[in-house]
């Protein structure tokens, strides 16, 4: 459903609960229907806020008349009213009108993007920049003439800004900002730190408060990171890492909606894969963990991936539920 789809159901059911039908049964439509989607609360919070501006002008006649006629002249004839100041609250009215319904046409509107476990998402917003979301993401895009800003609330998000030196391109993560101007970087949210891949041009880490208003910074006011670096942010700081060419294609490709490996633990391979199944696997074995696993897989084919276990690893696998365990298979 797009913004304007949502401002008129928004707008109906302004209408509907202005009757004074609040019945029990239409209040739970109406807090399931504003639950399903964040913009629906908020447009209908716009939409109110507008009418209750248009109560506020309904009372002005009632104050006219009480200028016009005060209460020492009361039993005497009513004398006309007068055009001109009428004229006068009629135009105030409309300007009010007109300036709610423009804040409320202009104001920033967040948009939420999300994929499911296992699923991938392309977006391109307003300003021409590409965002992909890996497996299980959910982030909050609000674009404004000053700012542009996403919040990435879970999962992983590959980003490629376009240019604009005007309105500076933010990712917030908790209390982690990344700033970036014209390049393309990956951000992925730890359970306690955020790792910042940077593929072409340079980011900048740093707290929200201050990335959100900037419009340039020196290299030296906050951790700069170029193109073939990691960085990951947590309590202790901003740590960096240089890579390689081909790790930082190993490590961005999930936009190709594959997982690549060179000589990683099971362990980790097993963790990769589980975030993009519901069927999870699980080293019941701890002798397996460190075996070291090379290639392209695809990640949502996990029989495939165990198949290879067991035929090239010396791994039994075997069926629990929604688990699949993993440990050495008995000796011929």
């Amino acid at each position: 459903m797009n913004d304007n789809e949502i401002d008129i159901r928004a707008g109906e059911w302004l209408a509907r609960l202005d009757r004074g039908n609040t019945a029990p049964e239409l209040l739970e439509d109406f807090n399931r229907w504003r639950e399903v989607d964040a913009r629906h609360g908020a447009a209908y919070a716009r939409l109110a806020a507008t009418w209750q501006a248009l109560d506020r002008v309904q009372v002005l006649q009632p104050a006219l008349d009480a200028t016009i006629q005060p209460d020492h002249v009361r039993g005497q004839r009513r004398p006309a009213p007068d055009r001109r100041k009428a004229a006068g609250f009629a135009v105030a009215a409309s300007v009010l009108i007109a300036a709610a319904v423009w804040v409320w046409r202009s104001a920033p509107r967040a948009e939420f993007y999300e994929t499911t476990r296992g699923g991938f998402q392309r977006v391109v917003l307003g300003d021409h920049s590409a965002i992909e979301l890996n497996t299980d993401t959910r982030l909050r895009v609000e674009l404004s003439s000053t700012i542009r800003k996403i919040e990435l609330i879970r999962g992983e998000a590959n980003f490629e800004v376009s240019h604009d030196a005007t309105r500076p391109f933010v990712v917030l993560v908790g209390r982690t900002g990344v700033l970036a101007v014209g390049t393309r970087f990956d951000v992925l949210k730890l359970d306690n730190s955020v790792e910042v891949t940077v593929d072409e041009g340079r980011v900048m880490i740093g707290a929200p408060e201050l990335l959100e208003h900037a419009r340039s910074l020196e290299p030296n006011l906050s951790p700069l990171v170029v193109a073939g670096q990691t960085a990951v942010a947590g309590s202790d700081g901003v740590k960096l890492k240089v890579l390689p060419k081909d790790a930082v294609a190993r490590k961005l490709a999930w936009q190709d909606q594959m997982l690549a490996f060179d000589g990683d633990s099971l362990v980790e391979v097993v963790t990769q894969f589980n975030r993009y199944n519901d069927k999870q696997l699980v080293i019941v074995d701890p002798s397996v963990a460190a075996l070291k696993v090379g290639g392209y897989f695809r990640p949502t084919n996990l029989d495939a991936f165990v198949n290879v276990l067991e035929s090239n690893f010396g791994i039994r696998a075997t069926a629990d539920g929604s688990r699949i365990l993993l440990a050495p298979a008995p000796a011929k």
